[in-house]
């Protein structure tokens, strides 16, 4: 009785300490998690995927898992500090609050109900079970997503789509406070949380305001885009961020603290020209340069789409100076701004908006600037500060052992016009895949990281060929292709302009399966890893 006494009171007490987080600290490791998948088939069963997130980088490392035959699993994951993961399995998209160094696990059953599907033990467990039952609000869609939605809000002004967010929020926050069978952690961070979703929304404002007008019009992106030209917000527009958890001492445990800075950085003024201006008064443009900014201008201004897309892509990449000019002066304007709103210099949002200063020297493979680093002497959030640290330490010259095979390749020597068949024909009897990616394009990244499994399986019965252009600086190129087994062609800006025109490719990623007799089968701009592979095997198969 003694014995049974003493382990439901450690139960008791292990559970009390898992209640009663403390404000995430910098802790550089390994998470584990471990689970086990009821039912696996590897002939059926989707594809499960890790999202471990970089909070200075804005972006998830996509990780996944080896499943054995018996549907178990187990994989590290390098955290920074304690934070949510995501993980998708089949049409099930959750987040996990893991810590570094220490284990949770998980039992996976899809076919249970739901709040059921998964059941957690170790570390966090109370928190990860609670979170996944549907009494709960966790999440607060993105409105651009949802037509009904968008039917609703046509028309109406930016304070009223304000107000409609914020309601919204609130309605949740009362329901989740209404949840006491929940842990206040549990329930706080489940508000944090949908904060944060609703910032996003509040960001997207213009967005969602232009899709709304583009759906309910009938009329294309570019339209729709230049009735929203001179979009302004009111003065006082983001004075809502004082209202909002942005710098809550838990903040950092959200995978979707990311969510509280606007990709315009908090102007009123919407300019997708801004940069582009700047080139025009700062950069020694070519008549040539000067020439393609005034088209885009002008495709702009009367709502056609702009065909030129690489071309500007790559002007932008050649006048790096300028660029590293150009976003000191728009972070230093935001800096302030939110500093003005939050009447703090020193809190966790204003931070944040000084550590993801450095995203593009870090994203790109490099040192800290000058400037970067004048900015990053004013962090003092140890989480943001380490990270940028560590990173930035990794960015210096290193010396790499890669066993992957990887080649860099010359193009052939023809016409523009002919490329594309002269990289077939250099297969021709074997299935190919050919990926237009781009190192900024963080999509790019991700998928190729996704699909790299595919190579071991297919071994030599598929030639991947991946392509990019002049906008990817070519140092940062070499260092990421060591990582990536195939072909690497790294064309000038002639060869991709007109791969993008022929293609007429609004964007990237852009994917073509070529078949045995060197003919397009397929083009995408994603499928699954196991869609890909299948189309791969009945190409072979053929």
């Amino acid at each position: 009785m003694n014995r049974l006494f003493t382990f439901l009171f450690l139960s008791l007490l292990f559970n009390i300490v898992q209640a009663q987080l403390r404000s995430p600290e910098y802790q550089k490791g390994k998470a584990i998690l471990s689970g086990t998948i009821a039912n696996y088939s590897p002939d059926d069963h989707p594809d499960l995927k890790i999202g471990a997130p970089n909070i200075v980088m804005g972006a998830a490392e996509t990780l996944f898992p080896t499943i054995e035959a018996d549907g178990s699993f187990k994989i590290n994951i390098p955290l920074y500090h304690n934070t949510q993961v995501r993980m998708t399995i089949g049409k099930a998209d959750i987040v996990i609050l893991l810590s570094p160094d220490k284990e949770t696990n998980v039992a996976v059953n899809l076919s249970n109900p739901q709040g059921k599907q998964f059941v957690f033990s170790g570390q966090y467990a109370t928190i990860n079970n609670e979170w996944c039952q549907p009494e709960l609000i966790t999440r607060i869609a993105p409105v651009y997503r949802n037509g009904d939605i968008l039917d609703s809000i046509a028309g109406i002004s930016a304070n009223e789509f304000k107000k409609r967010c914020i309601d919204q929020y609130k309605q949740c926050v009362a329901h989740n406070n209404t949840k006491t069978q929940f842990s206040e952690d549990t329930r706080t961070l489940a508000n944090l949380s949908c904060a944060f979703d609703c910032i996003e929304n509040l960001n997207a404002t213009r967005y969602c305001l232009q899709t709304a007008y583009q759906k309910k019009e009938n009329i294309t992106r570019e339209q729709a885009s230049t009735a929203f030209a001179n979009f302004d917000f009111p003065a006082n527009f983001y004075d809502f961020l004082k209202s909002f958890p942005v710098n809550h001492p838990l903040a950092l445990y959200c995978y979707n603290y990311r969510n509280v800075i606007s990709g315009e950085l908090y102007e009123l003024h919407h300019d997708p020209l801004k940069f582009e201006k700047y080139l025009l008064s700062k950069a020694a443009l070519t008549k040539e340069e000067q020439a393609l900014i005034r088209q885009y201008e002008t495709a702009l201004k009367t709502g056609i789409p702009f065909q030129q897309g690489s071309e500007l892509i790559a002007l932008i990449a050649k006048y790096p100076k300028e660029y590293n000019e150009f976003s000191q002066k728009l972070f230093t304007k935001a800096k302030e701004y939110l500093s003005h709103i939050m009447q703090d210099s020193t809190c966790l949002m204003v931070d944040y908006i000084r550590a993801i200063y450095m995203r593009s020297s870090l994203y790109n493979l490099k040192p800290l600037t000058t400037q970067q680093e004048a900015m990053a002497t004013e962090i003092t959030n140890p989480i943001f500060l380490g990270i940028i640290q560590d990173m930035n330490r990794q960015m210096q010259p290193r010396a790499k052992v890669t066993t992957k095979k990887y080649s860099v390749c010359e193009a052939p020597k023809v016409s523009e016009e002919e490329l594309l068949s002269a990289l077939v024909d250099r297969h021709k009897g074997k299935v190919q895949f050919i990926d237009f990616w781009a190192t900024w394009c963080g999509g790019c990244r991700r998928t190729i990281k996704e699909y790299e499994p595919i190579k071991k399986e297919l071994g030599e019965n598929v030639a991947f060929v991946y392509l990019t252009g002049p906008s990817s600086i070519e140092k940062t190129w070499k260092i990421l292709i060591q990582d990536i087994v195939g072909e690497h062609y790294w064309l000038n800006e002639k060869q991709w302009g007109y791969l993008w025109k022929h293609f007429q490719m609004k964007g990237l990623p852009m994917y073509l399966v070529i078949d045995k007799q060197g003919n397009i089968v397929k083009r995408f701009t994603h499928v699954t890893r196991k869609e890909l592979e299948e189309l791969l095997k009945q190409e072979i198969n053929k």
